[in-house]
C-alpha cells in the first residue's frame, strides 16, 4: 500500500473514531471531578489564552474562585470518563454572586423577579480537541435544562467578541454596552430570557426544541422588552452621532 493510501486509511479511521465518540453531561460532581474541571479551566484560560487570573493556582495548575462553592458546575465527559468541557451557573440569591455581579449586570433594574430565579453562567471551557458542535451543544443545552429545573427565568453571561455570534444564536441578547475587563479585555454583557419562546423561534435557537418539549409558555414582561429596545436605540443613536462627526471632519 502506498504512503498516500495509508494516510487516507488512517484519516478515515480517525474520522470514524470521532464519529463513534460519545459524550455525556453531568452536574453532580465529586471532589475529584471538580478538581479536573478546575484543571481544564486553567489549561484553557491561563495556559492557552495566557490570561492573568489573580485567583489561578499556578503550582497545582487549577483555576477556581469564591463563586465555585455556590455554583452548579456542568461537566461534559467522554466514554472514558475524561472531562473535556465545562460551564457553571450561579444564582443571585447567593450573597457572593450578588456582590460579584449585581452592578455588572444592573440586576436592580430587573423588577418583579425573585433573585432565586436569576442566574449567571460563566467559566465556559472545552479542551482544544473537543471544540466541536456536540460538546458545545451539550454544554449549552445542559445548562439551559438545569436552569429550567430550577425555575430560572433569566440568565446573564459575558462573552468575548469572537463568541457573541454563537451566544446570540442560542438566544442571548446584549442589553448594555460592552465593558473592558482588566484580565480578558472586551466583554459583551448578554441576557437570556429562558421562556421567551418567541425570541427563541426568531433566532432559531437550539433551546427551542427543549422549551417546546417542556411546554414553556410566554409571559408578557414589558420591562424586559424595554431593556433590549433601549439598548438598540442607544446603539443606533451612537451610529448616527459617529456618522455626523465623520461628516463634519470632512
Amino acid at each position: 500500500m502506498s504512503d498516500l493510501m495509508l494516510l487516507a486509511e488512517k484519516s478515515k479511521a480517525l474520522t470514524r473514531s470521532k464519529k463513534e465518540e460519545r459524550f455525556t453531561a453531568q452536574s453532580a460532581l465529586t471532589r475529584e471531578g471538580k478538581e479536573e474541571v478546575f484543571r481544564l479551566r486553567y489549561d484553557v484560560y491561563v495556559a492557552e489564552q495566557e490570561k492573568a487570573y489573580p485567583e489561578a493556582d499556578h503550582r497545582k495548575r487549577l483555576l477556581f474562585d469564591g463563586l465555585d462553592p455556590d455554583a452548579d458546575i456542568i461537566a461534559v465527559k467522554t466514554t472514558k470518563g475524561d472531562i473535556v468541557g465545562t460551564v457553571r451557573a450561579n444564582w443571585f440569591d447567593s450573597a457572593t454572586t450578588y456582590a460579584r455581579y449585581s452592578e455588572l449586570f444592573r440586576v436592580e433594574s430587573i423588577l418583579g423577579i425573585d433573585r432565586r430565579y436569576i442566574s449567571v453562567c460563566s467559566r465556559l471551557a472545552a479542551s482544544p480537541e473537543h471544540r466541536h458542535i456536540r460538546v458545545r451543544e451539550l454544554l449549552f443545552e445542559s445548562i439551559y435544562e438545569h436552569g429550567l429545573d430550577r425555575n430560572t427565568r433569566l440568565c446573564f453571561a459575558t462573552c468575548a467578541p469572537i463568541l457573541l455570534r454563537m451566544f446570540s444564536k442560542y438566544g442571548f441578547r446584549e442589553f448594555v454596552a460592552p465593558i473592558e475587563d482588566p484580565v480578558v479585555g472586551t466583554l459583551h454583557r448578554t441576557l437570556l430570557v429562558l421562556d421567551d419562546v418567541a425570541h427563541l423561534e426568531r433566532v432559531r435557537s437550539p433551546f427551542l426544541e427543549i422549551a417546546k418539549a417542556r411546554r414553556i409558555g410566554v409571559e408578557p414582561r414589558s420591562r424586559l422588552a424595554n431593556i433590549f429596545a433601549e439598548y438598540e436605540r442607544a446603539k443606533n443613536l451612537d451610529r448616527v452621532v459617529r456618522r455626523s462627526e465623520l461628516m463634519e471632519q470632512r
